[in-house]
């Protein structure tokens, strides 16, 4: 029984982690901290891509962040998301595919 619950928390913490990758500017926070520089960390970056399975697809409530993690298997998008700009350019982006531009 305590496996099924220590399996169901790492679910559960994976799950708002990946999630937390729809922000490109939290992104941009990981990038500027050097998250994206540890081994390990990308390994767990790779790890993650289990939600882009059916079975997972189904609890995430922001589709962006599976694009967003693709885009984190690349070392170039890894560097990119420490310039501001750029990460802006990225929310701009989103905005725009999800429609959630305000007009001015």
């Amino acid at each position: 029984m305590q496996k099924i619950y220590d399996d169901y928390k790492r679910f559960q913490m994976d799950l708002e982690f990946v999630q937390l990758l729809a922000s490109p500017f939290y992104v941009h926070q990981l990038a500027i901290k050097d998250y994206f520089e540890d081994d390990q960390f990308i390994n767990y970056l790779q790890y993650l891509l289990y939600f882009k399975g059916s079975e997972y697809l189904k609890y995430i409530k922001y589709p962006v962040c599976i694009k967003i993690l693709d885009c984190l298997q690349n070392v170039e998008f890894r560097k990119q998301m420490k310039d501001y700009n750029f990460v802006c350019k990225i929310d701009q982006q989103i905005a725009v595919t999800f429609g959630i531009l305000q007009n001015k």
